[in-house]
């Protein structure tokens, strides 16, 4: 029994997580495999990369056109032709007129993209993805927004959310805002530091209610950049 339980682990697949586990796939796997870009999601499901992936067009490499999707990046890299160029990693947000809803993004690394992950939709949630070297490392315009557990660092903007949750995240080096709440949330548990201008860029166009609680930020132009924002409520926060 031991031996048949050795042979079937040997002929798995396994990729690293960001957090000292990792995810193991199946010979032919649970979902649709994705093996090349550019690549389109037109249906709901599980969906993941089989390995490291580079994208030299303009465009997107992986668009996301369906509700109910999960890309699993299964500890790999997306990487495009530099960030410069008229380029995106990830997409979820095809048909703008009616965006993508349920959508979960996560384990892995999208570099060298104008931008990481950027879309507009309801309920999309980017967990444990590691955006570095883009002009937008990871940026969500649509409502009910969750981040957690991300990392951004040399990119301009580091992580941007319209409205939702912020949270275990490091920004990092970037050359703009580390992290950016453009409208009602929480921005709970994370680190930004050294940071051309704002660590934490808390200001909407007008006022707007945010929790601010255990975060860190240093070495910022502006470590907590809140503006005329009066409805902030503050936890506890280092650097401030």
């Amino acid at each position: 029994m031991v031996t048949l339980v050795l042979a079937v682990l040997l002929n798995y697949t396994a990729a690293w997580a960001d957090d000292g586990f990792y995810v193991i796939s199946v010979g032919g796997g649970v979902g649709t495999k994705i093996s090349s870009v550019p690549y389109t999601i037109y249906s709901s499901g599980f969906y993941y990369l089989s390995g490291n992936l580079t994208y030299n067009g303009t465009g997107k490499a992986i668009s996301i056109s369906a509700d109910n999707v999960t890309l699993d990046l299964m500890g790999f890299t997306v990487t495009g032709a530099g960030k410069t160029i008229s380029n995106c990693g990830i997409y979820p947000n095809v048909n703008e007129a009616t965006p993508s809803k349920n959508v979960e993004i996560r384990n892995g690394t999208v570099s060298g993209f104008n931008a990481g992950v950027v879309g507009a939709g309801a309920d999309i949630r980017v967990s444990r993805i590691r955006a570095f070297n883009n002009t937008w490392g990871i940026w969500i315009s649509g409502g009910h927004t969750l981040v957690e557990g991300c990392t951004a660092s040399n990119n301009w903007n580091g992580i941007q959310v319209f409205s939702g949750r912020i949270s275990g995240c490091v920004a990092r080096d970037n050359t703009g805002q580390g992290i950016i709440l453009d409208g009602p949330g929480a921005v709970i548990g994370n680190v930004s530091n050294n940071n051309t201008t704002d660590g934490f860029a808390l200001h909407p166009q007008s006022p707007t209610p945010i929790m601010v609680d255990q975060n860190s930020a240093d070495g910022n132009g502006t470590n907590y950049g809140s503006g005329s924002n009066t409805k902030i409520e503050w936890g506890v926060n280092a650097g401030r």
